[in-house]
């Protein structure tokens, strides 16, 4: 049985989601920089709350906490958000 790590990584990412929405979410985490620096952090912006609300969408089929939180730390990550801001606005929402 020969397993390579990114088939791996591909099975537990995400738990036992569908493939088609791992893939969705990888779509999204490489989108998003992108529509950040090379086209407008407004539009970044929003298209970054469609793709929670997708996520939140597919909570009947996939559990949505991981990909959300993947989403909130790439807004950290590429400076669309402070760390505190997406702090408090989970703490808001528990």
């Amino acid at each position: 049985m020969s397993n390579t790590m990114s088939s791996a990584f591909l099975r537990n990412f995400l738990g036992n989601s569908p493939d088609w929405y791992k893939l969705t979410i990888v779509g999204f985490l490489i989108l998003n920089p992108i529509l950040f620096l090379l086209v407008n952090p407004f539009l970044a912006g929003w298209v970054l709350v469609l793709e929670f609300i997708f996520t939140l969408a597919m909570a009947l089929k996939c559990y949505p906490l991981q990909p959300g939180g993947l989403l909130a730390i790439e807004a950290v990550v590429i400076g669309m958000a402070s760390a505190e801001t997406v702090y408090q606005e989970a703490l808001l929402n528990f």
